[in-house]
């Protein structure tokens, strides 16, 4: 959520943030709510006062008058809350203007673009002879957009996992990183998580996607619960309500998960395969840091993404994101895109944003500093490795003339 103070105070920033954005709210609206609901605070509390200091018979009519200006105010204050929830974070300056992702901005390409004396095929192809994915069967047993990974597609899965983990629940990786890029941030590792995928739906509105996604989530009317599409959603509510001192800052979660998708909207677009599916695993980076550390802890987040991929050997290229292809949350995002051979193009794979304090205001994520100030927590995130579309990566480019894979050099010993 947006401060309410700048709503206030300098609408117009808002608006501008809007139309880059390329976002339809209704300002004005919201400002006459806002207004609407300070003034029957006002009366509410004048009627309050009122009431303690009149005889027993008088006291009667105001508490009547109270009940119905305290009825108006939760019924305003809900509408307002709902209309002000539609408000995007604001976009950081260095964020590129644009109206979609042709726009965004390619930064970086970095490694060796596969060659082959041969020509590449694509990974379902390769599966044919490999066997590590089983598309039919899943279909048979849960309808299309899912797939059972198997054979040497599990042990690469393990060994992608156990590379991870060791790697950021380790301060020498850290310092490697912040070093190797002159970032002037901590080099506290990660905490390794494996979060709930079930959520309350206040929770996942409170993270800032029911606004802009839900037809994209799975929820179970029974039971009142939505499955996550990342483990962001499940790692951000942690510290709801809480309040963390300054030096134990940056807070940082590296959770793994199996994540849902309906893929709403996305229909006719990859339906084939496990690029784009229902179910798919998830390592996520996830961090609560200080307001001044921000944008240095998302460089951070940037620079270890393109370190895994390195190390990988994979061929990539690094995008800034515009402001009308940015997400809801983020007031800054980076995404990576990696070479698929058999589409001649780069894929999405990863994507890392810094959402400042827009996730921490809903939550209700504070800190307080050396000066006893208490100060709403920035929240970053970032991609370690959605494992499908990794394994897509490494397949194909990693792929043979007699059609086999190979496995690149820093997974071999991981298993």
């Amino acid at each position: 959520m947006i401060d309410l103070k700048i709503l206030r105070e300098e609408p117009e920033k808002i608006i501008q943030s809007c139309r880059k954005r390329g976002a339809k709210i209704d300002i004005e609206k919201i400002l006459k709510l806002e207004k609407q609901k300070r003034k029957l605070q006002k009366e509410i509390d004048l009627l309050r006062h009122q009431k303690k200091s009149v005889l027993p018979k008088k006291a009667k009519e105001i508490k009547k008058i109270l009940k119905e200006k305290e009825k108006e105010f939760k019924k305003i204050s809900e509408i307002f809350l709902k209309e002000v929830s539609k408000i995007p974070n604001f976009l950081l300056d260095e964020v590129p203007e644009g109206v979609d992702e042709s726009q965004n901005v390619v930064e970086e390409i970095i490694g060796k673009k596969p060659k082959f004396n041969f020509t590449p095929k694509s990974y379902l192809d390769l599966n044919k002879n490999l066997d590590w994915i089983d598309l039919k069967r899943a279909a048979k047993v849960s309808g299309t957009r899912f797939g059972y990974l198997k054979n040497q597609a599990v042990f690469l899965e393990i060994a992608i996992l156990n590379y991870v983990f060791k790697n950021l629940a380790s301060e020498s990786f850290l310092k490697k990183i912040v070093k190797k890029n002159k970032l002037k941030i901590s080099t506290i590792p990660f905490v390794p998580i494996l979060p709930p995928v079930l959520i309350k739906p206040e929770m996942m509105q409170k993270m800032g996607y029911l606004d802009a996604f839900s037809e994209d989530f799975y929820f179970t009317q029974k039971d009142n619960l939505i499955l996550v599409g990342t483990a962001e959603q499940s790692i951000g509510p942690m510290h709801t309500d809480e309040i963390f001192l300054e030096k134990d800052l940056p807070k940082r979660y590296l959770g793994f998960s199996i994540c849902f998708r309906r893929e709403a909207g996305s229909w006719g677009k990859d339906t084939k395969g496990i690029f784009r599916v229902h179910q798919f695993d998830k390592i996520e980076m996830f961090s609560f840091c200080k307001e001044e550390d921000s944008k240095e802890e998302h460089r951070l987040f940037l620079e270890i993404q393109k370190e895994l991929m390195k190390e990988l050997g994979l061929y990539f290229q690094v995008v800034r994101i515009c402001s009308g292809d940015i997400g809801f949350c983020a007031a800054s995002q980076f995404d990576l895109e990696t070479w698929i051979p058999s589409e001649n193009r780069f894929r999405e794979t990863h994507s890392t944003s810094n959402c400042t304090d827009f996730q921490a205001r809903r939550l209700n994520i504070r800190y307080k500093t050396k000066q006893n100030k208490l100060k709403f927590v920035h929240t970053v995130n970032g991609t370690a490795f959605a494992i499908g579309r990794i394994l897509i990566a490494i397949m194909e480019q990693f792929q043979t003339k007699e059609g086999k894979v190979k496995i690149p050099e820093i997974l071999k010993n991981e298993n």
